[in-house]
């Protein structure tokens, strides 16, 4: 009995750490970089001199623009239009977040150096849930970091990390639409990283990606 209770746990055991090495060696490689060639990927873009360390890249290919794109980005932000993500997977993180899938006025206001981009309704997470704009290049960069950072860069040292979006032309008619996360955290938040954080945000990143590809695929004019 005890010799069969250990070929069960050894074979759990096996099963398990083949998951996990699928899982490292052939999904998060994909998942980290998702949609974004090497030539991407390897792109110099305006906020990486905020952070150190190592960045991460996912893209879509757009038909259009980045003039066209652009309104889109602006209305980032649960205080605007939402992220064009999974509302009901955000609001199991108590995001209140409500998507426009539409370019509406009121919502255009421009984003400045120093705008809070709120990620979850300010009530929420003792109203810690936001990022801080500190650079934005119209039709071409939205960079964001959180509060403490945002502090650190205007004492002129590194951000521990950084998440933004970008638009580089891939010809007159197409353009990239670019997320990066870029940092060099402590180990012990790159450890709960991996576990807590890396998967989720990739399914919703991805879905922000391409609901924003769709969006500006579909709109009139």
């Amino acid at each position: 009995m005890i010799r069969k209770s250990y070929h069960r746990l050894f074979r759990w055991v096996g099963i398990l750490s083949a998951v996990f090495a699928l899982y490292h060696f052939a999904f998060r490689p994909w998942m980290l970089d998702w949609g974004a060639p090497q030539k991407i990927q390897s792109l110099e873009l305006p906020g990486d001199h905020f952070t150190k360390g190592q960045s991460h890249t996912r893209a879509v290919l757009i038909r259009e623009t980045p003039e066209k794109i652009w309104p889109w980005i602006i209305q980032l932000g649960q205080e605007r239009g939402g992220f064009y993500s999974y509302a009901w997977l955000e609001n199991i993180f108590r995001a209140d977040m409500k998507n426009v899938y539409v370019l509406t006025p009121a919502l255009q206001k421009p984003r400045m150096s120093g705008d809070t981009i709120w990620l979850a309704n300010k009530k929420n997470y003792n109203g810690k849930g936001y990022q801080i704009l500190v650079q934005v290049i119209p039709n071409s960069a939205f960079v964001m970091v959180g509060g403490e950072d945002y502090q650190r860069i205007l004492s002129d040292e590194s951000a521990v990390g950084s998440w933004s979006i970008y638009l580089y032309p891939e010809s007159q008619s197409s353009t990239w639409l670019i997320a990066r996360s870029s940092g060099d955290e402590p180990l012990g938040n790159k450890i709960l990283r991996y576990f807590t954080f890396e998967l989720p945000h990739f399914i919703m990143e991805q879905k922000m990606l391409r609901k924003i590809k769709s969006c500006v695929e579909n709109s009139e004019g």
